[in-house]
């Protein structure tokens, strides 16, 4: 039996010359993983601050999400 498909949601918190700040929380609002910093996109994870696909690639690699969750960022 297959667990059903959650949706995320990606908060930019801060986003200033030289520093950058954002999170993803699950359906209870509760962080489950938080980028402080540029080296999701120096690592090649995330091409910038909007790639949603590359940001679950990351979340999926480090079992954070399935295959099936979705993340949406919030505006």
């Amino acid at each position: 039996m297959s667990v059903p498909a959650k949706t995320y949601r990606y908060f930019i918190n801060l986003d200033e010359r030289g520093e950058f700040y954002a999170d993803v929380r699950d359906e209870n609002d509760n962080s489950i993983f938080e980028i402080n910093g540029f080296k999701i996109f120096e690592d090649g994870w995330m091409r910038n601050k909007n790639d949603i696909k590359g940001l679950k690639g990351c979340l999926v690699d480090l079992g954070l999400l399935s295959d099936d969750d979705l993340i949406e960022k919030e505006v």
